[in-house]
């Protein structure tokens, strides 16, 4: 497996023919989405954000008495409002959302499913969208995945607990522009140990280990 060293991919080219600069018109101009990116990368990786549901990365639901709580594993998406000077709101949204490999097939979920988060913010130029629904189009601008086979370790429990490590992963992915996913490595059958790391997926399809998390022998 080849290693390298990814480079940090906040900004992007500039389309060759800049929009107007004007919130009237629903558009969104390179400079407004490279400051919402940082903003958003700032957020996650300092792991707060302001909307997050209780329990995230997953949800916490309360029992049908309201007795106690459980975690939920159900899709959710939710808002964070970033700051926009140049706009009349004042804000600028980026959404947050969970699923599994098979939200849209199956009620429940299945142990054998992939985890899925995503940070998308609205796409440059809305003015095709600007009289329709309130929704605008997005896109994704960061995406962590993570094999199911994580969560039966000591490593998925921390996920389950601690927010911070899906939200910091979502910043390497915003950071480097790759698909981070989360999964396990074998350090040798004699050795009874395995390995957390972190797996970058370029667009190109390039592979990489860009974090070990630890190794552990719980299994």
């Amino acid at each position: 497996m080849q290693y390298y060293h990814a480079r940090r991919n906040l900004d992007f080219s500039s389309p060759s023919s800049s929009p107007l600069e004007s919130p009237v018109y629903g558009i969104v101009t390179p400079d407004e989405q490279l400051d919402a990116k940082v903003q958003l990368y700032n957020r996650l990786n300092s792991g707060r954000l302001s909307n997050m549901p209780s329990g995230f990365p997953f949800r916490h639901v309360m029992s049908p008495r309201g007795m106690s709580t459980s975690i939920s594993y159900e899709p959710y998406e939710f808002r964070e409002d970033l700051r926009a000077d140049s706009r009349c709101s004042g804000n600028f949204a980026a959404y947050v959302s969970f699923t599994t490999a098979a939200a849209e097939s199956r009620p429940t979920r299945s142990k054998k499913d992939w985890l899925s988060w995503t940070a998308h913010l609205p796409k440059l130029d809305l003015r095709p969208y600007s009289r329709g629904p309130s929704r605008k189009p997005k896109v994704p601008v960061a995406h962590v995945r993570v094999d199911p086979r994580v969560l039966d370790t000591v490593y998925g429990k921390y996920i389950e607990r601690d927010p911070r490590i899906i939200l910091r992963a979502l910043s390497i992915s915003l950071e480097l522009g790759l698909l981070v996913t989360i999964t396990l490595e074998d350090c040798g059958k004699r050795s009874g140990l395995y390995s957390v790391i972190y797996m970058g997926t370029a667009n190109n399809g390039h592979r990489s280990i860009i974090h070990r998390a630890g190794s552990f022998a719980d299994r």
